[in-house]
């Protein structure tokens, strides 16, 4: 076994809320807002229960081979066709982190606009190079302790914009386009919750893996209680058409709040929040394509690919778009079917293919 630490479920969990809650601010609020407009939050519940389904099912297939990752399952118990899968599992890690790079560098190109977008590059593979390589026991703890100031900050934020500026009749009326616009928006948001298959370069280590399709459930639950605020406040502030028009919703709805005369620059507060929560989704992913590379290739560490993936990651992030639209288009088009694909289909896939292997064993015994 390449990775010698444990996390608890608790700061597995904790994971996979930083991870989910930070891209779905990024990404997935503008998808949501612009095709279930006011109904958003309504594609947020129904899509989460449907994303339960890609998570029970990863799940399961790790208590079927206990202590082993997905990547050490696919190489190790599925043949050649395992390995392919493998391998499209390495590219997908790679390309997240390629894209959670992207996008920390984009957020902060919004407030510094004359800064090269190699410098912020350079400096968020700095941090998670670093954090990677001091091991998962580092960012299980590091995540423990920044995500609770994160959710007090949040729920700071969700309080001060509760003003006047607010008109939540903007939420009404409820499924006034018809049902198609949620349809879509519940099949982006359990696209979003695709992702939680980076958990299976972690769930491994756990201390109690029995536990762990509770732990999938309450971290799926938090996060749609994370999400269901900012995706109704930019509704509210500034109706669903405009807040569909804006890049990041919940930027433009920060910066409207003002404490007294003195402090009214809340817009620092969102880049903290992305920063963080970029930091550790970055680093998971990164852990992920290091991790399983090295399992794949048998190889005793991952650490001598750190530093190599860094750069490739670096150069990846600054070639991946010419500009936001192009990755925006991303987004919109390629980001949720491949989600769906690697996230759900695959996964469901494998369960039934073992499901259907250990009674046809058992069968045989008997």
């Amino acid at each position: 076994m390449i990775e010698k630490g444990k996390i608890s479920n608790i700061q597995a969990g904790m994971l996979a809320v930083t991870s989910l809650t930070i891209v779905g601010h990024l990404i997935l609020l503008t998808v949501v807002i612009s095709q279930a407009r006011q109904d958003g939050w309504v594609s947020s519940i129904i899509g989460t229960i449907l994303g339960l389904i890609g998570i029970i099912a990863l799940v399961k297939l790790l208590q079927s081979f206990p202590g082993l990752t997905l990547i050490e399952i696919l190489f190790q118990h599925f043949s050649w066709v395992g390995k392919v899968i493998g391998i499209l599992y390495l590219v997908y890690f790679f390309v997240m982190t390629i894209l959670a790079t992207r996008l920390f560098a984009e957020a902060y190109k919004k407030i510094m606009v004359d800064t090269p977008l190699w410098a912020f590059v350079t400096i968020i593979l700095l941090l998670t190079t670093f954090i990677v390589y001091s091991g998962l026991e580092t960012l299980g703890r590091l995540n423990q302790v920044m995500l609770p100031v994160l959710v007090i900050i949040a729920i700071a934020v969700v309080f001060l914009t509760m003003g006047k500026e607010k008109d939540y009749s903007n939420l009404l009326p409820i499924l006034g386009n018809g049902f198609t616009p949620v349809a879509k928006g519940s099949l982006s948001v359990m696209g979003w919750f695709g992702e939680f298959i980076i958990m299976s370069m972690i769930f491994p280590y756990v201390q109690q893996p029995k536990k762990l399709v509770k732990t999938g459930i309450v971290a799926a639950i938090i996060t749609l209680v994370f999400f269901l605020g900012p995706i109704t406040g930019p509704i509210a502030m500034f109706g669903p058409v405009e807040a569909a028009k804006m890049t990041l919703p919940t930027f433009s709805e920060v910066r409207y709040i003002v404490a007294g005369e003195v402090i009214n620059r809340f817009d620092a507060i969102a880049i903290l929040f992305w920063t963080v929560g970029l930091m550790i989704r970055i680093s998971i992913f990164f852990y992920g394509v290091c991790l399983g590379t090295a399992q794949a290739l048998k190889l005793t560490s991952y650490h001598p690919l750190v530093i190599p993936f860094a750069w490739l990651i670096g150069v990846g992030a600054i070639l991946f778009a010419k500009n936001y639209a192009e990755l925006k288009e991303f987004l919109f088009q390629t980001y949720v079917p491949l989600n769906l694909l690697i996230g759900v289909v695959i996964p469901l896939l494998l369960l039934l293919v073992t499901v259907f292997r250990f009674q046809k064993r058992k069968s045989m015994q008997s």
